[in-house]
């Protein structure tokens, strides 16, 4: 006797009249901007790096019956915490699925492959040297007669 192979997962929500099924472009795209909106994100990776990517997109996403799974590959500022950026990241990336498709995020994989060095500091940020020195205000003088 043969087993019976459990019935495939299907990317599709069960609707009370009829079914739902969104497109992986359109996750995606969600995610793109649940991304912009994180501060720290330098980029997403263009390039397949790390475990995560297969299919050489920067996002890779899994779905299954009612569920969706992400998986990203990100380059981050200098001066960020890594782990709040990531917590960041799956609380807007939930929050924008879950909302918009009603599909629920399973989960969101995020690897670190660079970190931006700070940036140089601006001409007017930087301390005055040499002849640029402001001058300052004459000391007032107490002790005239």
């Amino acid at each position: 006797m043969g087993k019976e192979k459990p019935p495939e997962a299907t990317p599709v929500v069960e609707q009370e009249s009829g079914s739902l099924e969104v497109a992986e472009s359109v996750f995606r795209a969600l995610f793109k901007q649940a991304v912009s909106e994180v501060q720290g994100v330098a980029s997403l990776s263009a390039e397949p790096a790390g475990i995560f990517h297969r299919s050489g997109e920067a996002v890779v996403v899994e779905r299954g019956s009612g569920e969706v799974a992400f998986s990203v590959t990100l380059s981050v500022h200098y001066d960020v915490s890594i782990p709040d950026v990531a917590a960041e990241l799956r609380k807007r990336v939930t929050a924008a699925i879950e909302g918009a498709t009603g599909y629920r995020v399973r989960a969101v994989n995020v690897a670190i492959d660079h970190i931006l060095p700070p940036e140089p500091e601006s001409p007017e940020q930087a301390a005055p040297e040499g002849d640029n020195v402001p001058e300052l205000p004459p000391v007032p003088d107490h002790h005239k007669e």
